[in-house]
């Protein structure tokens, strides 16, 4: 009898550790990880590109964003900044999945209404004309393409047609973004809330595992989910 509770210990504690969630606080806003699956509706040649855990952003209620993050990035080339390493990321390259729940309206980084639903993330850079110069500090950015839409978009292989794609169906016609912003100093525990003073940008911190000229890396991001532009 000794001998099968000995053996029974270390599966309740593999599972305790599966079941295990962890949260973080920060000025007014609650981040929350957990092992949970996609939606089951998404094409599974994305979700078996995502790790399986969850992160859940509150405010005062239930969660209102569901992100799941690349479980790994191809990068083309290395960089000496963070900066430079993000942008020489493929431009529709996979960075995620969000969820984006009805239970408070949310708005993307140029203050239009995100509509509820499930869209992938993917990379994309700023154009340089007129109508986008000065509004961000940097040119990369998440697209956020509504999740029935994105084969069509990727089917394309083209940055802009996956932008075309993405507004339409919006009240804006514009695509939905989230700013994808470097995080030069790499220190500290991912994911984390943290906030600009300034700008009033709150961020998720994420480290991406990444591959680098076939080496293993990390990519550090700061992802603005509260927050706008210089839109004027």
């Amino acid at each position: 009898m000794r001998r099968w509770i000995q053996c029974c210990i270390p599966l309740w504690i593999v599972m305790l550790v599966a079941a295990s969630t962890t949260t973080a606080f920060a000025e007014g806003f609650k981040l929350t990880t957990e092992e949970k699956a996609p939606p089951e509706d998404v094409r599974t040649d994305v979700t078996d590109h995502l790790n399986p855990t969850v992160h859940l952003i509150s405010g005062e209620g239930d969660p209102f964003f569901e992100f799941w993050f690349a479980k790994s990035v191809d990068i083309s080339k290395a960089a000496t900044t963070m900066k430079d390493l993000i942008e020489n990321l493929d431009e529709i390259a996979l960075l995620g999945l969000l969820v984006v729940h009805d239970n408070e309206e949310r708005a993307d980084f140029r203050d239009d209404i995100i509509d509820p639903g499930t869209y992938v993330m993917r990379m994309c850079l700023q154009p340089q004309d007129g109508n986008h110069m000065g509004t961000s500090p940097y040119e990369t950015f998440a697209l956020l393409i509504i999740q029935d839409r994105d084969e069509e978009a990727v089917g394309y292989d083209d940055p802009i047609d996956m932008a075309d794609i993405a507004a339409e169906h919006t009240a804006a016609e514009h695509p939905p973004i989230l700013a994808f912003q470097p995080l030069e100093d790499p220190e500290g525990e991912y994911p984390r809330l943290t906030k600009h003073e300034d700008e009033e940008w709150h961020y998720l911190a994420i480290q991406f595992p990444a591959t680098i000229e076939g080496e293993e890396s990390k990519m550090s991001v700061n992802i603005v989910f509260e927050g706008i532009g210089d839109i004027e």
